[in-house]
């Protein structure tokens, strides 16, 4: 039962009883109490007439840990005397009382990636006594939060670019990559012969060399240790994709996706794959048909506690493996040369 419902009962009572029992005396509050049960409805009624509040649109975007503004409309009613409250989810937000239409900017956190809600804004009207309430919502606008992009050291680089260069040299291999019509000045052993015995046509193998200079970063969203593991490994990978890319271009692979995606010098896709990196979520698996070819440096992020991969060079996560030495730190993860790699490099 609502408050005024409570006070119109109360003050019915009253007057019963002052009827039954000739006690004029409790007229007074009787009358009193159906008075404000009547009026305090009336008084918000009004205060909310061609009242509102808009959430104006933000931004589409935001860095984790970033400061977003956000701008609300705020038009009272005629009747502006009584209580008036805002507020921006849990966030109180001060309201000139004397002013009929204010615009009231407020900075909210944008605290973890992925897709966030930002409002309603709520303004509370209230009647001077506080005994009717009644509330105006905004819209919700929705906000997609990036991981953070971090520092990566020259050192790191290096690193990365001579393990690169040490790999391609002692692991670059011709792998068959089409068919095509066959030459007569090429060589015979290069004729595909179940092609000919099928179609009748002279048809040669083409090789391309396995070997790619740019860096492939590979996320893995398999069995993270928590969430704040699996959202360092998404910084981490965000940070080095984008330093890896201006110093020549890299690849990465996401959790979900058959094929790696290219990101140029000039961070030419890297805004779409930004995007996605935010909406990785747990348990996600990753194709390692794309990446098991050798003769390229392979950056393995993983978020897990353990294991490690067959084919990537590096392995990077806030769990440094056990017995490896960690080479550099990138957004609070750990760098290590995987035992592989480790091995041909002493060799």
């Amino acid at each position: 039962m609502t408050r005024p419902r409570q006070l119109a009962l109360a003050g019915a009572v009253l007057c019963a009883v002052a009827a039954l029992f000739s006690a004029s005396a409790l007229y007074v509050p009787g009358i009193a109490l159906l008075l404000v049960a009547a009026l305090a409805p009336a008084w918000v009624w009004l205060a909310t007439q061609r009242a509102r509040v808009e959430l104006e649109p933000v931004a589409a975007t935001a860095y984790e840990g970033e400061h977003v503004a956000v701008t609300i409309g705020v038009r009272r009613g005629p009747l502006r005397v009584g209580g008036a409250e805002l507020r921006l989810g849990d966030i109180a937000v001060a309201l000139p009382s004397a002013r009929a239409s204010v615009r009231v900017r407020v900075s909210a956190v944008a605290e973890r990636r992925g897709r966030q809600r930002v409002g309603p804004a709520c303004l509370r009207l209230t009647d001077p006594l506080g005994i009717c309430v009644r509330e105006l919502r905004s819209e919700e606008h929705e906000l997609l939060v990036l991981p953070r992009v971090y520092p990566v050291s020259a050192g790191t680089l290096e690193r990365l670019q001579h393990v690169s260069v040490r790999s391609r040299r002692s692991d670059s291999q011709l792998h068959l990559d089409s068919l095509r019509a066959y030459d007569a000045s090429g060589p015979a052993s290069r004729i595909h012969w179940p092609t000919v015995a099928r179609t009748g046509e002279l048809m040669a193998r083409e090789f391309v060399a396995e070997s790619d200079p740019r860096v492939l970063v590979v996320v893995d969203a398999r069995l993270p240790a928590s969430d704040e593991a699996l959202d360092r490994v998404l910084r981490a990978s965000a940070s080095l994709c984008v330093h890896l890319a201006r110093h020549g271009g890299c690849q990465l692979l996401l959790p979900g996706e058959a094929r790696p995606r290219t990101i140029g010098p000039a961070l030419e896709g890297w805004p779409a794959l930004h995007a996605r990196l935010a909406l990785v979520r747990e348990g996600t698996p990753t194709a390692s048909g794309a990446w098991t070819r050798g003769g390229r440096t392979i950056v393995y992020v993983t978020a897990a506690r353990s294991g490690a991969t067959l084919g990537a060079t590096w392995r990077v996560g806030p769990h440094p493996l056990p017995g490896a030495a960690v080479a550099f730190d990138v957004a609070g993860c750990a760098g290590q040369l995987h035992v592989n790699s480790a091995l041909r490099e002493a060799a």
